[in-house]
């Protein structure tokens, strides 16, 4: 009998426990609220994994890998992709993870209510922020460096995952996760992305014609609870791709396209509960 694999052990707690995560790291606040708000996230993030759909227990402890890690990007990125895949069912799409492979796959393969290709990544704080944190000096609010570092996604290091679905002649949509320096200050930066990417004037670098879609997502964990912020979030449609994603497949964030047609989600909620 195959055992099953699952996350967040006795074992791994007491190593977390030991580990004495500083107060930047994200087992920082969990290890603090472990009876409370902590045990809710880790409760979340065992169900996700148990549920997740993936063919063998290879795939299982690779992800686990992912998930128990302490470091911080390793952890939110894994987290980022079970966050997005339950979103994904909890508005109607049914979606399954791609299979590790030695060339670069987009993370899903969505067959309803269209064949599609997602790639989830996230926008972690950039090293110059850090730096200066680091120095005990300040940042300054800087959209369009914000704007450059997200094109340099799209174009350099998802470029391959992008145009594995423009082979298969299906559409591909880039989700990107932001957690950078301002993500938590409510600035409203997913319309200024939105006249960057499709407002009146022409633009010399925008979404590539491989990419149909591009979704700006903020995350947050309020109370130990998993939610994506749909006053915050948005999708936009490239005008341009080759293969176009139907407007209103992502119904449930802020949804923009040709030179800034915008409709607001239908939800009633501020957050969209996971």
């Amino acid at each position: 009998m195959v055992k099953k694999v699952t996350v967040f052990d006795e074992s791994w707690l007491m190593r977390a426990r030991a580990n004495n995560p500083p107060a930047a790291s994200w087992l920082h606040d969990l290890i603090d609220g472990l009876d409370t708000t902590g045990g809710i996230y880790l409760g979340s993030l065992r169900l996700w994994f148990d549920r997740y759909p993936l063919n063998s227990n290879k795939q299982k402890r690779a992800l686990k890998t992912r998930l128990e890690s302490f470091n911080n990007e390793d952890h939110l990125g894994c987290v980022n992709e079970l966050a997005w895949w339950a979103f994904m069912q909890r508005i109607g799409l049914k979606a399954v993870p791609l299979p590790t492979s030695s060339v670069p796959l987009p993370d899903f393969k969505v067959k309803v209510p269209a064949e599609f290709f997602v790639e989830v990544s996230t926008l972690n704080l950039s090293k110059s922020d850090k730096s200066k944190f680091e120095r005990g000096k300040a940042a300054e609010l800087d959209h369009m460096e914000t704007v450059r570092r997200i094109l340099r996604k799209v174009t350099n290091e998802k470029q391959r995952q992008i145009s594995y679905a423009d082979d298969q002649k299906q559409a591909c949509v880039l989700v990107l996760f932001d957690y950078s320096l301002w993500s938590t200050f409510g600035t409203k930066f997913f319309r200024f992305l939105a006249d960057y990417l499709l407002g009146k004037e022409q633009r010399s670098e925008g979404l590539p014609c491989e990419l149909s879609a591009l979704a700006y997502v903020e995350r947050k964990v309020i109370d130990g609870r998993i939610a994506i912020s749909r006053d915050r979030s948005a999708i936009y449609y490239n005008p341009n791709a080759k293969d176009r994603l139907p407007v209103g497949t992502f119904a449930a964030l802020n949804q923009f396209w040709c030179q800034m047609v915008t409709t607001e989600p239908r939800w009633e909620d501020n957050w969209v509960w996971l």
